[in-house]
């Protein structure tokens, strides 16, 4: 395992230990609270309502905190990461200095919108869903022991949901971020643009092969744009589902139906609008690479 990899496990650990940790302790909360409440009470849609104000503090806010020193650091070696690849690419000289005010305020920034999509995975994504099995339990008047035990799989299941949750964060962020010191770096080379590289074997998609086999050079310039307008995104004053919005329609993963094939069917292009730079999909392998 190399480093890149190494890296990307440790914070994935990172983050789905502490998503555990958090629902051990909301578990612990509701199913105390919930089996020692009287029958009568457990259907006052208020308390249900309080109750689950308590778990989204549990596994928003103090999940957040938790994490929130680690997630800075993994930002940090992402990006110094992608700086590093530009700096030992053949042919690539840069005199000025790499790590800058520009570099710390993306690292900030990264670490802002990772945070509140840490923060904001309960209550956004999986929320309703722990509602709507909480409801049904109680609506069925399932006995003190019932109830414990539905509230155990709840939260179980909610340990599974975060751990496929917090592996695609990380290897996301991870992608994602190296590509901006990459990009960061390109800039400081004075490139006019990069090409995109792929070890173009068995595990290589279809999408990255239709996207590498062109060999066309992307404009340095674009990609810059792209990068600061996805930075510049507020989800905190925009709320989740707009930054999510935004995010798509401002670096689109290529889909499937976008491929362009030759007679034989073989990849050549894609279609239409996509980030101009990885990943393209997911668990992409794609790279770039300066051209100057």
């Amino acid at each position: 395992m190399n480093y890149y990899d190494r890296m990307m496990l440790e914070y994935y650990q990172v983050l789905n230990n502490a998503w555990k940790r958090e629902i051990k302790e909301a578990a612990r909360a509701a199913i105390g609270m919930l089996t020692e409440m009287p029958k009568a009470e457990r259907m006052d849609k208020r308390k249900v309502d309080l109750l689950l104000e308590v778990i989204n503090q549990n596994l928003g806010d103090d999940f957040m905190m938790e994490v929130s020193s680690e997630t800075k650091a993994f930002v940090e070696r992402s990006l110094r990461l992608g700086i590093q690849d530009v700096k030992t690419q053949a042919k690539v000289r840069i005199s000025v200095g790499l790590w800058g005010i520009e570099e710390q305020a993306l690292v900030a920034q990264v670490q802002k919108q990772n945070l509140f999509w840490i923060g904001q995975h309960f209550e956004a994504d999986i929320s309703q869903d722990f509602r709507d099995t909480l409801t049904k339990a109680l609506e069925q008047g399932y006995t003190k022991e019932m109830l414990a035990d539905a509230l155990k799989e709840s939260f179980s299941d909610l340990g599974d949901k975060g751990a496929y949750y917090w592996q695609g964060l990380a290897e996301h962020t991870a992608l994602r971020i190296r590509e901006f010191g990459r990009l960061s770096g390109y800039e400081k080379a004075g490139a006019k643009g990069y090409r995109l590289v792929n070890p173009m074997d068995s595990r290589t998609s279809e999408i990255c092969w239709a996207l590498v086999s062109q060999g066309k050079v992307y404009p340095l310039e674009v990609a810059l744009e792209v990068r600061d307008n996805l930075m510049a995104i507020d989800v905190e004053k925009e709320g989740l589902e707009e930054a999510r919005e935004r995010i798509k329609a401002l670096a689109p993963w290529v889909k499937e139906s976008q491929i362009e094939r030759d007679k034989e069917g073989n990849p050549v292009g894609v279609s239409g609008a996509h980030t101009p730079f990885p990943p393209f999909h997911w668990k992409c392998r794609t790279q770039t690479e300066i051209v100057i």
